[in-house]
């Protein structure tokens, strides 16, 4: 590898834990009745820096963002069986959420110039069974989700964004993640903002956001359903506090490098990613495709002794997992064959975007 990974973590930001380590101030939850049900000074603070950024009402941060897939799903309080249509091109996350909230996901294929779920596939999939819309906003970009919330609202169905990958992109100025019911991202070491583990669920709804309040912290004990320990440290919430106001730089930081290796790529056989007319991206990684398998091969043997580079996402097209039902999905099972896809959390400078421009003009 000749390119090293992004410094996220800054020395302010290490003097803040050690300072919450020393006091041993690690967790201000209590599952009991009182100001602490909701988390510490860092947590609230923090929930309230999301708010004012992200322009929404409510900001529950949990310990991962597979833990706020769960309590987004499970605030539906849809009946069991019943259908959430969701993206065979995603993380198995979204899939573990519906199934272990008792409900049954349905795939709609993905648009493959975007990687998201396709409008047009969602309506298709609609029975008197399905309850919501899962979309997964893959790679750093809004699927086309004025279409998909059309959709939902005409056929009565709750929508859920996995903004995972897509924290601080836009559509037509508003961000990615608040136009659904509920939305929320992940700081997993990888995404643009890192704590390790940690994630964040939006929403502007309050019954939605009450549920999944005693939904992450043993609701029980203030008359909620059984929940669950999915409670945010005070050093995490510490770290991502640090971190949010850096958020726009890293986006533009990514967004220039993708400018100036695209101008540099002249091989008709690589396509860049689509965006859409309105969105913004925030690349969090980004994916090439290569129609012929053949080149792509031969790219990525080049490619990956160099620079983080891969030829799939997470476990691939999840309708192929053993523990779905198999229905074919076209677009998203040929995505393998195709894609290369660069890891962005790294430091890249004009003399990479050189490099990899000479290899993807010419593989030989």
């Amino acid at each position: 590898m000749i390119v090293k990974r992004q410094k996220t973590i800054e020395t302010s930001d290490i003097n803040k834990v050690v300072k919450l380590l020393k006091e041993e101030n690690l967790s201000g939850f209590n599952a009991g009745p009182g100001d602490s049900f909701y988390g510490g000074d860092n947590v609230k603070a923090l929930e309230k820096q999301f708010c004012d950024y992200f322009r929404c009402k409510h900001a529950i941060s949990v310990n991962s963002w597979t833990s706020g897939l769960e309590i987004a799903v499970a605030s539906l309080k849809l009946q069991k069986g019943t259908e959430i249509i969701c993206s065979p091109w995603s993380m198995s996350a979204t899939i573990a959420a519906i199934v272990n909230n008792g409900c049954t996901p349905v795939f709609a294929d993905i648009d493959p110039r975007t990687f998201n779920l396709s409008p047009q596939a969602i309506e298709k999939k609609i029975t008197k069974h399905t309850g919501a819309i899962l979309v997964t906003e893959m790679y750093g970009q809004s699927s086309g989700i004025h279409e998909i919330l059309k959709i939902a609202k005409s056929n009565k169905l709750a929508t859920i964004s996995d903004t995972a990958q897509s924290i601080g992109s836009t559509v037509n100025n508003k961000f990615t993640g608040t136009l659904t019911d509920i939305g929320g991202f992940s700081f997993n070491w990888h995404k643009h903002l890192n704590c390790g583990e940690g994630g964040m669920v939006i929403t502007n709804n309050s019954k939605l956001a009450k549920a999944m309040m005693l939904l992450r912290n043993h609701g029980e004990g203030l008359g909620g359903d059984f929940g669950h320990n999915y409670r945010m440290t005070e050093t995490s919430a510490s770290l991502i506090r640090d971190q949010l106001p850096r958020l726009k730089t890293r986006i533009n930081q990514r967004n220039k490098f993708v400018r100036t290796l695209k101008a540099l790529v002249y091989n008709d056989v690589v396509q860049f990613p689509f965006v859409v007319q309105g969105n913004t991206h925030a690349y969090c990684t980004l994916p090439l495709l290569i129609e012929s398998k053949k080149i792509r091969d031969k790219f990525y043997k080049i490619l990956h002794m160099l620079y983080p580079v891969r030829k799939t996402f997470s476990r691939g097209p999840l309708n192929r997992l053993k523990g779905c039902k198999y229905v074919k999905m076209p677009n998203a099972e040929q995505l393998p064959n195709k894609l290369l896809d660069f890891d962005m959390n790294y430091a890249y400078s004009d003399r990479d975007a050189n490099i990899i421009a000479d290899l993807l003009n010419n593989p030989t």
